[in-house]
């Protein structure tokens, strides 16, 4: 018997169509624009490190408020450029996600939780999650670019997970909890500070964790660019992106 009109085999020349997104270029930028936000952001913890003793001066009243706030510009403005950084990122990492999922359609990955309009919520709202949400899309990206499985493959579910995900996500929940413990610690500060002295003397008490939050931040950077590598090295084998 001869196979019907229109058939084709399973994970044969054909049985999807649809052109593959090119990834590579925006991946490369992705990997640069995070480890110069990485810079920026030890720059930043640097700054404050050199605030201490102008803090302490401060609180011995050797300096002025006027004077001791004039030296706030360097780390307002590592924080202005860390910012301007991460925003770039997160536009090249929206794009680049988004072409990921869109070629998961190409290769036939069927009931997936993530469609490329999702994946741009994901990564602007992630963070509201605790990087929980972000975490189950890295999931599903990784399992839908394996380039062992066949396009149509109705197992790539199954499929395992690289370990920089899991590893990515520990560092990403450590980096929120301390980051988020010293913004809460901040805005208790303004609400109930009674004088000059005390901004000073808690910008002095909590040097040890601004320390932690931004090396558990470079850190978690350098695993995402880890990730960042790794998934597209894959995605690209199986989309067979030179």
């Amino acid at each position: 018997m001869s196979p019907p009109p229109g058939y084709v085999a399973y994970g044969g020349p054909g049985a999807y169509s649809g052109t593959f997104r090119r990834i590579g270029g925006l991946a490369k930028a992705l990997v640069i624009l995070t480890l110069v936000g990485l810079l920026a952001t030890a720059a930043s913890v640097a700054v404050q490190v050199t605030l201490r003793n102008k803090a302490l001066e401060f609180r011995n009243g050797e300096t002025t408020l006027r004077e001791f706030a004039d030296k706030l510009g360097p780390y307002l403005a590592t924080v202005a450029l860390a910012g301007f950084i991460g925003l770039a990122a997160l536009i090249v990492q929206i794009v680049w996600t988004f072409r990921i999922a869109k070629n998961m359609e190409v290769l036939g990955r069927q009931s997936r939780s993530f469609s490329p309009g999702v994946t741009i919520a994901i990564n602007i709202l992630g963070g509201c999650t605790l990087g929980i949400l972000p975490y189950f899309m890295w999931r599903e990206l990784w399992k839908g670019s394996d380039p062992q499985s066949p396009p149509g493959d109705p197992g790539w579910k199954q499929r395992p997970v690289g370990s920089i995900v899991h590893i990515w996500l520990v560092a990403n929940l450590l980096s929120v909890i301390v980051a988020g413990s010293l913004g809460i610690g901040s805005a208790l500060t303004r609400v109930s500070r009674n004088s000059d002295t005390t901004i000073a003397r808690q910008l002095d008490d909590r040097l040890g964790l601004v320390i932690t939050a931004g090396a558990l931040s470079i850190v978690t950077s350098l695993i995402f660019v880890g990730l960042v590598r790794q998934l597209s090295a894959r995605h690209m084998q199986a989309t067979r992106e030179a």
